[in-house]
């Protein structure tokens, strides 16, 4: 390791380091108001400097939001600006995510006909990084509207054929399901175009892997919630595979109920890995342990 590199690694275990424990978020979950969690992050955790100069006392939940992202990206633009890594396509991957997640949340709003309500929940620190325009976006009335304000991107030719159901409703999941992917293929092909052999391996092993919780967790809430059969976990599903190949995930799919995916689940590379998972566990147990798995990993 060169020493600049040794200098980065410990940047990155400084921010490790102030990272929230078991302890704040015990104490975070038990606050009865945003405010609370807000005044609470203030005073208490390395996010004190995000909240200079913010009043607490009347935040909403929207600029709580706004405040950690950005205090996030920040981070993260620090890291890459001190290796010098802007200029390296793949390290545009948190900008990227954060268009695509900006585009669902104005969808999200559009179907609830609360489109005015964006504008409060958007991410401003992206105005000027975005590739679209978000004040543009935030005035969209419609999906045709939401187009228009990125016709110039990758993400039109996307979603440029979805079509919104005779009440306007955009099909959301339809929409997510093809950006994710989207954003899943542009990665793996900037890993291939931008490294060496041994980190193509790793990175792209990664990506696939947290592919298939994504689709483990997804394909359990429309099972559970919503009774969706093979086909549709199949369907709604991202066209990745890591540990899990295609036809070991179908086995899963064909689950007849929430527990027998559990059972099923259990079975696999994912639920050796999972500690704590049983077969009689509640829905939200279950879902708790994927994402504590998806983190770890």
């Amino acid at each position: 390791m060169s020493a600049k590199d040794n200098a980065l690694v410990a940047k990155i275990r400084v921010v490790y380091g102030k990272r929230l424990r078991e302890k704040e978020y015990s104490e975070l979950v038990s606050k009865k108001t945003v405010v609370d969690v807000a005044d609470f992050l203030k005073r208490n955790t390395h996010y004190a400097s995000a909240f200079s100069g913010v009043d607490t006392s009347s935040i909403h939940r929207g600029y709580l939001e706004s405040i950690l992202n950005k205090a996030y990206y920040n981070e993260y633009e620090r890291l890459c600006k001190f290796q010098q890594l802007s200029d390296k396509p793949f390290f545009n991957f948190l900008l990227v995510r954060s268009e695509m997640r900006e585009l669902l949340k104005a969808i999200l709003y559009l179907n609830n006909e609360n489109n005015d309500v964006y504008i409060r929940t958007m991410n401003a620190f992206l105005i000027k990084k975005a590739s679209f325009d978000l004040i543009e976006l935030a005035k969209a009335k419609n999906f045709k509207g939401l187009l228009n304000v990125i016709k110039h991107t990758p993400y039109y030719n996307i979603l440029n054929d979805i079509r919104p159901d005779e009440d306007g409703i955009i099909p959301y999941t339809k929409c997510e399901i093809r950006l994710r992917t989207y954003y899943l293929k542009w990665m793996l092909e900037t890993v291939n175009d931008n490294f060496d052999k041994k980190t193509k391996t790793i990175l792209a092993q990664q990506i696939n892997v947290q592919s298939d919780i994504i689709n483990i967790i997804n394909a359990y809430r429309m099972k559970t919630f919503f009774g969706g059969d093979a086909k549709d976990l199949a369907d709604n599903s991202l066209p990745f595979y890591g540990r899990l190949s295609e036809t070991k995930r179908n086995e899963i799919y064909e689950a007849e109920n929430s527990k027998d995916f559990i059972k099923r689940v259990s079975k696999t590379v994912y639920g050796r890995l999972m500690e704590n998972l049983t077969e009689d566990m509640d829905s939200m147990l279950f879902e708790k342990e994927l994402e504590r798995l998806q983190c770890s990993i």
